[in-house]
């Protein structure tokens, strides 16, 4: 934010001004501070604290009218009243990354795709637990007595997270199966979309038969690049993910890259990614059970409240961290 004078009919007025970009577009807020007089550094510091809340409520108020804008319609219990609360982390998630410093950063990352990758492997039955995890990314070490395959598991999800972050690739055939590739390096040879059926225990879905595979793949994908601009960005990542584990295309590995997809969708979207905990295994297995069925309600529930639990557990501790350090500036 920074103070902006403005004359008016011959008179200098005082504005606190702050530029967002939405959509690709710049675009400014502004908020009213007093007739012009000269405000030095500490004025400067008390005024960005008093309007602060003001600004962000401004801010959301923007975002939340531009992207709905374009936005077909909202899946229920999406509202634009959740579209706000949603934009709002995501301005304070942004407002931490700017913040605080680029090593805390560092170390933020580390530890959500650590505690990422445990949660995500552990839904799929991993027994490693999350110091073995931190263990194996972070020191190459090896516990005594770990399956080598788990191990293989964590290190290949770890640095495919990694590329995700880095990378700008579009979403097609070539990259779903590169990252398939990247995840099952050292733990399963059968490489490219399955040309064998399968069937998940448990589960009375009827999967794609594996002639159809590369169909329905073509039909997700073309699903999704029709709606990358017109469906919200939350809906959009979990209604993806949901029909890619529907066609389950390939042998092994399909819940860990559906995830990765899903969250791959969202920081292209320019959104935090999001942890789906171990301990919510039930509900994320019923949510893309009724999903299945295109019951989108339970799988919308289970997204808004997964993404908001992210940002409370995880990001919010570190968002009030550099708060208070901005503050005391």
């Amino acid at each position: 934010m920074k103070l902006t004078i403005r004359k008016i009919h011959g008179k200098s007025y005082a504005y606190l001004e702050k530029s967002i970009r939405i959509r690709d577009k710049t675009r400014k807020i502004s908020k009213y501070i007093s007739p012009h007089k000269d405000i030095g550094k500490k004025d400067m510091g008390k005024i960005r604290r008093e309007f602060k809340e003001e600004m962000l409520k401004k801010e959301v108020k923007l975002r939340t009218k531009i992207i709905l804008k374009n936005i077909k319609s909202l899946e229920y219990p999406l509202t634009v009243k959740e579209v706000k609360k949603i934009e709002e982390m995501n301005i304070k998630y942004k407002e931490m990354i700017r913040n605080l410093p680029k090593k805390s950063i560092d170390d933020i990352n580390k530890r959500f795709i650590a505690n990422y990758v445990y949660d995500s492997n552990a839904l799929e039955g991993n027994s490693l637990t999350l110091k073995n995890v931190a263990e194996i990314v972070f020191e190459n070490r090896i516990s005594q007595g770990k399956d080598l395959r788990e191990v293989y598991d964590a290190q290949n999800s770890y640095n495919l997270f990694l590329f995700l972050k880095k990378t700008k690739h579009k979403i097609d055939h070539d990259f779903i199966i590169k990252l398939h590739s990247l995840l099952i390096k050292n733990i399963d040879n059968r490489l490219g979309y399955r040309k064998e059926p399968i069937m998940l225990l448990g589960k009375t879905t009827k999967l794609a038969e594996p002639e159809n595979v590369c169909r329905e793949m073509n039909n997700l994908l073309k699903w999704y690049e029709d709606n990358e601009n017109k469906m919200y960005f939350l809906e959009l990542a979990f209604k993806f993910h949901a029909k890619f584990e529907k066609i389950h295309p390939f042998c092994d590995g399909n819940g860990r890259v559906g995830r990765f997809l899903l969250n791959y969708i969202l920081m292209r979207q320019g959104y935090f990614p999001v942890i789906i905990r171990k301990t919510s295994r039930n509900r994320y297995i019923k949510s893309l059970e009724a999903a299945d069925k295109e019951k989108w309600l339970i799988l919308m529930r289970f997204a808004l409240d997964s993404y908001k639990k992210t940002f409370r557990n995880f990001f919010e501790i570190y968002y009030k961290y550099a708060k208070v350090n901005t503050t005391e500036k």
